[in-house]
């Protein structure tokens, strides 16, 4: 769906849909990487989703351009609704980790909820820093608002957290 997508938004190269995922930092969100790119690319192409153009280049060797077929922008819309009507809540390890870390003690349950805020605050600064980025459109500050607000609902619930871990530790005997 996000290469269907990109190529949808009038990305047209693999190396502009990379520098469009490094740029608005679509990896806190979506697993993509230039490999999986090039890879979902030609699996695309070989299914009849995309057609590919060989444009010559004043930089270098020939370059593949991508266009969507009928047959892609059909799927692409098909798979954007079956992932807007998806009832799976957001969903992160970090959560899993956060229910069960009392069982790892409390003080190494702390450092560990402390650590994971770290990584969450500075997800948050990057996030900001990407809501400038150039390009950077009213959807995309839409989603970015959105992850904002997740991090910042985990903050509050694991600093929540360690306030029970204190409090239960230190009223057993």
């Amino acid at each position: 769906m996000i290469v269907l997508s990109l190529i949808g938004t009038g990305l047209r190269y693999g190396f502009e849909m990379e520098e469009f995922a490094q740029r608005t930092n679509m990896r806190r969100w979506a697993k993509i990487g230039m490999s999986t790119i090039y890879k979902a690319l030609g699996d695309l192409e070989r299914d009849g989703a995309i057609r590919v153009e060989i444009e010559d280049s004043d930089k270098g060797p020939a370059r593949k351009a991508f266009t969507l077929t009928a047959a892609g922008r059909t799927q692409m819309i098909a798979l954007i609704g079956e992932a807007l009507a998806s009832a799976k809540p957001v969903y992160s390890e970090r959560i899993a980790g956060l229910v069960f870390a009392p069982l790892m003690g409390a003080e190494r349950a702390q450092k560990a909820i402390m650590a994971s805020i770290e990584v969450i605050e500075a997800a948050d600064v990057s996030l900001g820093k990407s809501a400038g980025a150039p390009g950077m459109d009213k959807i995309g500050l839409a989603v970015v608002g959105y992850y904002r607000a997740v991090y910042a609902a985990e903050r509050v619930a694991m600093e929540r957290v360690i306030e029970i871990i204190n409090e239960d530790f230190s009223s057993k005997p």
